[in-house]
């Protein structure tokens, strides 16, 4: 999960307040986004919804609000439901920088660890609690659909982390610009990649200017 930007004009048919998913909210929500779930960073392809980032059942006053509108996949979409309407918000924090994101290769689950420079809030834990049932299930043993989700983000993960040991050891031109590329704002699993890359001097020194997505 990493910070958002969202177009600052908000689509025209909101202001009907008859439909939140209209289909300039949904392209623009799918540009602003590259196409991916905002928290899972997943693409969505035809599997997306709009996501109230806090909840309609909770926030009614929110429903046709633009700043309250992302594009989410069906998996988080579910898990989030109305139980976490008080996660931080992903357009104004940089998610990525407070909030460590790793797999444990050994263990076989992700880890979500605060790091940023205050003290922890109440919307940072809810969110590390949200981005734990996402990634790692709901109770100890995942369901099938949660392990196909963790084998997908395994996967992604263990692919980029070849292209960085291969570079690591014998650097090329090749393997630079599939780094480069791997970290393009438009790809998957930046959160994850970002403490990869921060996590050692050499790739930090090399690719330091490829993760600093939408800052301001």
């Amino acid at each position: 999960m990493i910070r958002i930007y969202k177009h600052l004009t908000e689509p025209a048919s909101l202001a009907t307040h008859q439909s939140y998913n209209g289909e300039d909210v949904v392209r623009q929500l799918r540009a602003d986004q590259h196409g991916k779930c905002y928290l899972c960073e997943r693409f969505t392809v035809t599997d997306f919804q709009v996501e109230h980032h806090k909840s309609q059942a909770k926030h009614t006053d929110l429903t046709y609000c633009w700043n309250n509108l992302f594009l989410s996949c069906s998996y988080c979409n579910g898990k989030k439901s109305d139980s976490f309407d008080n996660m931080v918000n992903p357009t104004e924090n940089n998610i990525e920088e407070n909030i460590e994101q790793r797999l444990d290769f050994n263990n076989s689950k992700a880890v979500f660890k605060y790091v940023g420079e205050e003290a922890i809030n109440e919307e940072y834990k809810e969110t590390i609690s949200f981005l734990n049932r996402v990634f790692n299930g709901t109770n100890k043993l995942r369901t099938v659909r949660e392990q196909q989700f963790y084998n997908y983000v395994l996967r992604g993960i263990n692919s980029f982390q070849k292209l960085v040991v291969d570079w690591l050891l014998a650097p090329t031109k090749e393997l630079d610009d599939a780094i480069r590329q791997s970290l393009g704002i438009d790809k998957e699993l930046l959160g994850f990649k970002y403490w990869i890359i921060k996590s050692n001097g050499q790739l930090l020194k090399a690719f330091g200017e490829n993760i600093k997505w939408n800052k301001q």
